[in-house]
């Protein structure tokens, strides 16, 4: 709670404001994930009354989330008309309007007086472009409306930049952050350990481009490629592509699909090493949470990845596509598997002293607090 000095020189301490969170969904998402362990933080460390509106379905999977922690969700569903009226009922409850995508930023323009009236913060948390007429156009209504914006990566507020005209507008990068696991979740790989598991944590469709880990590893001899097990989380329209790439391959019996998991814990118990393949990421959720659970993380030199990535010390880049380049990293790993307990501690510790949750949480709180 912040505090300040009265006229009488007292210290008089400021009521924290609320805070609604605007997602298109509360589907599995690094977006989605991020968004609700921010209301977490905010919601017990700041005291702040932090609540999520949701233009998605109340099954989706993450509400259920959402409710174990006691953060209120409203939804807009209906007509497009129903969607505005709720929008404009629920939004006049709270001081602060933290949309999270374009497509929720869009209803803005229904309501413009009302939004004005607010302290309004857009988070891009991707490096798409989105420079259609339709974004464009609502781009231009809403700087109008929003007062300050914030990217997930440099890439991300590039690419922003070159499409929409908001150099006037307060602009920074706050880095996502995540809740740093109490416990030493990875344990170091012995000689007993039949395979080394390789994880992919991504929806399943064609900018993740997961069909190059599997190319990657085909590449390898046998006896080496033998040594791998390869764990895809997640599902998509690539979804069928993957599997019948992996069944057409030698590779199937080492292939696992287990569909989209809520439980983080879940997930990362079966992976020794994290791959992402993606032609574009902000900052990885995945990549944090896996690093933060001491698995090194072989990734695509791209948006923030390099941030995060750091050749031979949390891991490994190569450029996007160049199913070569990692598949000489995998037999790197394959041969010299002490590395992956090597580059896992270092990932630890990067999340550790860079990427909690508390300070994105404090970034934020001054950035609602702003003139």
């Amino acid at each position: 709670m912040q505090s300040i000095e009265s006229a009488l020189g007292e210290s008089v301490d400021i009521k924290p404001k609320s805070v609604l969170h605007i997602l298109s969904s509360l589907n599995i998402g690094g977006a989605e994930r991020f968004v609700i362990d921010l209301a977490i933080e905010q919601r017990q460390s700041l005291k702040l009354n932090s609540s999520i509106l949701s233009f998605g379905e109340q099954d989706d999977v993450l509400v259920a989330e959402c409710i174990k922690n006691n953060i209120p969700v409203h939804f807009v569903e209906g007509s497009r008309s129903e969607k505005i009226q709720t929008f404009k009922r629920v939004i006049n409850e709270f001081d602060i309007l933290h949309f999270h995508s374009p497509f929720t930023l869009l209803f803005t323009c229904y309501s413009p007086m009302l939004c004005r009236r607010k302290t309004v913060v857009y988070t891009r948390h991707g490096a798409e472009p989105f420079n259609q007429l339709k974004w464009r156009v609502m781009h231009k209504i809403t700087q109008f409306i929003v007062n300050q914006i914030t990217f997930v990566s440099n890439e991300g507020q590039a690419v922003f930049g070159k499409v929409n005209n908001w150099q006037n507008k307060p602009q920074s990068v706050v880095d996502n952050g995540i809740l740093i696991p109490q416990e030493n979740h990875q344990k170091p790989l012995n000689e007993q350990q039949a395979k080394i598991k390789l994880g992919s944590v991504a929806r399943m469709v064609p900018l993740k481009n997961q069909i190059c880990l599997l190319r990657a590893v085909a590449l390898m001899p046998e006896a080496l490629a033998n040594k791998f097990e390869i764990h895809f989380f997640g599902d998509g329209p690539c979804e069928e592509l993957l599997k019948s790439a992996a069944a057409e391959s030698s590779l199937s019996k080492n292939v696992h699909f287990h569909g989209m998991l809520v439980d983080r814990e879940n997930i990362y118990k079966h992976i020794d090493v994290m791959v992402v393949t993606s032609e574009m990421e902000g900052l990885s959720i995945a990549i944090l949470e896996a690093m933060a659970r001491h698995i090194p993380v072989l990734a695509t030199n791209v948006g923030g990845n390099p941030k995060l990535v750091q050749s031979d010390v949390t891991g490994q880049l190569f450029n996007y596509d160049d199913d070569t380049k990692l598949s000489r990293l995998l037999t790197e790993i394959a041969e010299a598997p002490q590395l992956i307990e090597k580059w896992g501690n270092e990932a630890y510790q990067l999340v550790v002293q860079n990427y909690s949750l508390e300070t994105v949480a404090q970034k934020y709180m001054k950035l609602y607090l702003a003139d």
